[in-house]
C-alpha cells in the first residue's frame, strides 16, 4: 500500500506513476513499437471503466462526507458530520472547476449520472454503507491518457454496475477516517484513437479497488491498493490483437499482447517501457 497526500483517488493513482523511479525491463525483452502501441489503445479504451468507477466513488464518498476525498496540505481537514445517505443520486461534470478555479479532470470530458442504493448501519461515529451503483453516460465520455496521447470515447449510454462498501470512524472533526471498497466486473466499448488510427476497443474488465481516506492530529493521508485483470480486443478493421494487462498488485503488472508477456513491471516501468499512464 502507498500513502499520499492528493486531491482523490483517480489523482493519487496517476500520481503514483510520477513518484516511483523508472527501472530495467524486469522481463529482460523490451516490447516493440508495434506492441507498444498495441498496449496503449488497449489501456486507453479499458482503463475508461476503470477511471469512471474511481471518480463515481469518490462522488459517493463525497455525498456523505464533504471534502474527505480531497486534501490542502496548509490546513487540517474539518468533517463536522459524517452522514451517509441509503439512496445517492449525482450527475458528474468531468469538465467542472475545483476550489482552485482549475480544471477537475484535466485529461477527461463528459457527464455520468451516479446511483448508488443500500443499507446503512451504524451512526455518525462509526458505521457501514452497502450499495449497489450504477453508473450511465449522460454524454460521450472522453479520456486522454496524458503519456501517450491516445484518446478512448465513451459512448453516451454507456453504463456499468459495480458494488460499494463504505465504512467509517469519527472521533473528533479532525481525526477520522473512511474507507471505500469497490468491486467492478462488467463488459466494456470505446473507440480509441492512436495518432492517425482509430480501434474499437471491447471485452471485459474486472477490478479490486480499496481507498482509505483519513486524517490523524491534522495530517491528511491517503492510502490505496487496487488488483485487476482487463482482456480486450482491438481492431481498426484491418489487424486485430489481444491485450491482457494484470494488475495482482499496484505495482506488480504483466502485460501481454497477442500471447507474449511482459513485465511484471511497477507503474513507472510502464510509462518508460509502454509510454502510457496506467491507471490501475
Amino acid at each position: 500500500m502507498a500513502t499520499l497526500k492528493n486531491s482523490g483517488l483517480w489523482a493519487a493513482i496517476l500520481a503514483l506513476g510520477l513518484a516511483i523511479g523508472c527501472e530495467g525491463d524486469p522481463a529482460g525483452a523490451a516490447p516493440s513499437a508495434a506492441q507498444k502501441a498495441q498496449a496503449q489503445v488497449g489501456d486507453s479504451g479499458s482503463s475508461a471503466v476503470e477511471q469512471t468507477a474511481d471518480i463515481a466513488t469518490t462522488a459517493v464518498v463525497e455525498s456523505g462526507a464533504p471534502g474527505s476525498t480531497s486534501s490542502k496540505s496548509s490546513s487540517a481537514k474539518t468533517l463536522a458530520t459524517i452522514n451517509y445517505q441509503a439512496s445517492v443520486n449525482v450527475t458528474v461534470d468531468l469538465d467542472a472547476l475545483n476550489s482552485s478555479g482549475q480544471d477537475a479532470f484535466p485529461n477527461a470530458s463528459g457527464q455520468f449520472s451516479v446511483a448508488a442504493t443500500g443499507t446503512i448501519v451504524g451512526n455518525a461515529s462509526a458505521g457501514q454503507a452497502t450499495y449497489a451503483v450504477h453508473v450511465a453516460w449522460v454524454t460521450d465520455g472522453v479520456f486522454t491518457d496524458p503519456v501517450c496521447g491516445a484518446s478512448a470515447t465513451v459512448a453516451s449510454g454507456s453504463n456499468w454496475n459495480y458494488s460499494l462498501v463504505i465504512q467509517w470512524s469519527k472521533t473528533d472533526d479532525i481525526n477520522w477516517s473512511i474507507q471505500a471498497t469497490a468491486d467492478v466486473t462488467g463488459a466494456l466499448s470505446a473507440s480509441v484513437t492512436n495518432g492517425v488510427k482509430t480501434w474499437t476497443v471491447t471485452g471485459t474488465v474486472a477490478r479490486h479497488a480499496s481507498a482509505v481516506f483519513s486524517q490523524t492530529a491534522g495530517n491528511y493521508s491517503l492510502t490505496f491498493g487496487i488488483s485487476g485483470q482487463r482482456t480486450v480486443v482491438i481492431s481498426d478493421g484491418v489487424e486485430t490483437h489481444t491485450v491482457i494487462i494484470t494488475m495482482t498488485a499496484l505495482d506488480h503488472i504483466v502485460i501481454e499482447v497477442d500471447g507474449i508477456s511482459f513485465g511484471p513491471y511497477t507503474l513507472a516501468q510502464i510509462r518508460w517501457w509502454f509510454g502510457f499512464e496506467c491507471n490501475g
